[in-house]
This record gives structure tokens, sequence and C-alpha cells, in this order.
């Protein structure tokens, strides 16, 4: 679902501020060891290539979102090979519950994931940031309506998708624990990788708010 463009341009970002902003600030893994997050999305007819570029109409979806979040120790043996890049590495759950008001359906979704996040900015005395990419599994109670072509059958379409999620982050620095977050919500077939309908899928823009304790 037209994905390499977007991670390319985070990658490229992380590493630019890493060479800028090296050894500055303290990063998101200074915050604490977990964390938790409530975030409001509303699911776009685009395409995700489309929403990355701006393009944004509502399907008629609003997802209601839980989260929780554990970061791995600096040692971890994981954290260490995308450290190069990314400063905090993290393990989330959310819990996800999709209410379709145009044909009156909602759904329970669950996304399992791993975070690789960057937030050693040279302003960051000034504003708080972070930028992350997220990759995992999706599963639906049953298929949102979101997911599928209209008029097709949830029959052909696959509960279990791939998850990604791209966000930003933004916190005082006197209150650096309360976090501001906006959020892409993804679910695709990874280019085929989850069997059915390879255009199964659907991209929400989502806002809400994280504490690490």
């Amino acid at each position: 679902m037209q994905k390499l463009m977007p991670v390319s341009y985070l990658i490229a970002c992380t590493l630019f501020f890493s060479s800028v902003g090296h050894g500055q600030g303290h990063s998101d893994s200074d915050l604490g060891k977990w964390s938790m997050m409530f975030y409001y999305a509303s699911t776009a007819k685009q395409v995700f290539g489309q929403v990355v570029s701006g393009k944004f109409s509502s399907f008629g979806e609003d997802i209601y979102v839980l989260e929780g979040t554990y970061t791995l120790d600096k040692p971890n043996c994981f954290r260490k090979i995308f450290a190069p890049i990314f400063d905090t590495v993290q393990l989330a759950c959310n819990v996800s519950r999709r209410h379709n008001y145009h044909h009156h359906d909602r759904v329970t979704e669950g996304n399992l994931f791993v975070i690789l996040r960057f937030s050693r900015f040279p302003w960051n005395s000034y504003l708080r940031n972070s930028i992350a990419i997220g990759d995992g599994i999706s599963y639906a109670s049953h298929v949102p309506f979101a997911d599928r072509e209209p008029n097709d059958s949830a029959g052909n379409y696959n509960r279990f998708l791939n998850y990604l999620m791209i966000e930003a982050t933004f916190a005082a620095p006197s209150h650096p624990n309360l976090q501001f977050a906006m959020r892409l919500h993804h679910r695709c077939t990874a280019w085929g990788t989850f069997p059915k309908k390879i255009s199964a899928g659907s991209t929400s823009v989502g806002v809400g708010i994280r504490y690490y304790f």
C-alpha cells in the first residue's frame, strides 16, 4: 500500500537529525519504562500514499484507541541493532474500537507491534519532539467496511493484516512525560504477505495523548 516513499523519508530525516543532534538532550527512553496513550482517529477514503501526501476525506468511520508501550533497556540486543538511527525501541499493543456510522457497524481491532523512535532533536530544550515508525500484526473481530471494496463480501478478505503506524509527538520541556501525538493508523496486506485480496486495508488519521511513567 505504497509504504516505501514515507518510510524512506522517515529514515532520511532520522539520519540527518542524528548527525546534527547527536548527544544533545534526552531521548524518550529516559522518560519511563511504560507509557499509556489514548487517541482518536478518522478513517480516510483514500489509500495510504494519498493520505501521506495530504489528501483526506472521511470514510465515515471513527476509531478510539487505547495503547500501552514498554521501552526496551539500552543494553537489549534487539535495541542495539537499531541504535545507529533510532534511540528508542518499544513494544506496543493497542485495542481499537471502530465505529462506522454510515453502515452502523462496530469492529474491535487489536494490534501488536514494534516501535522505532527517534527523539534526539537539537531544539528539545525549547520543544520536545519525537518521530516514530511501528510495524506488526493487526486482527479485527470482523472485516471493517473500510478495509474492503464497496459491495464486496467480507469473506473475500482476511481479518489478520499488517499494522503500520507513523507518528510525531510534541511535549513541553518542563513536562516531557506528557505528550501530544499525531498518528497514521494503517492496516494492509503488506504487498500480499497476508492472503486474500491484496487491496485490503485502510488508513486513519489520529491525534492523542501519551503519558510515560
